[in-house]
């Protein structure tokens, strides 16, 4: 499928199989624009791990209480519907 992911400075488009690889994507991604301390923490956590991370921030940043997480797919799920990103193509 392809999405394109738009999150602050992040606007990129990817083709990818499925939820998983596109988490994957993202943690990589994720990795590569943080602060070079951070980069080990990000690479260490698992990909639900980083994503259970990414919603809880967001939840903090936004004031909203949505549940963490509990797959890839929820995560993309969650993602589409807070409008980080959109499927331009299945």
């Amino acid at each position: 499928m392809k999405v394109r992911i738009k999150v602050e400075s992040l606007d990129e488009t990817v083709d990818v199989q499925d939820a998983t690889a596109l988490l994957n994507v993202i943690k990589a991604h994720a990795s590569k624009r943080a602060p070079l301390l951070v980069r080990p923490i990000i690479k260490s956590m698992s990909d639900l791990g980083f994503a259970a991370e990414a919603v809880k921030r967001a939840n903090a940043a936004t004031g909203r209480s949505d549940p963490l997480p509990r797959s890839a797919q929820e995560f993309f799920e969650w993602a589409l519907a807070q409008g980080y990103m959109s499927v331009l193509s299945p």
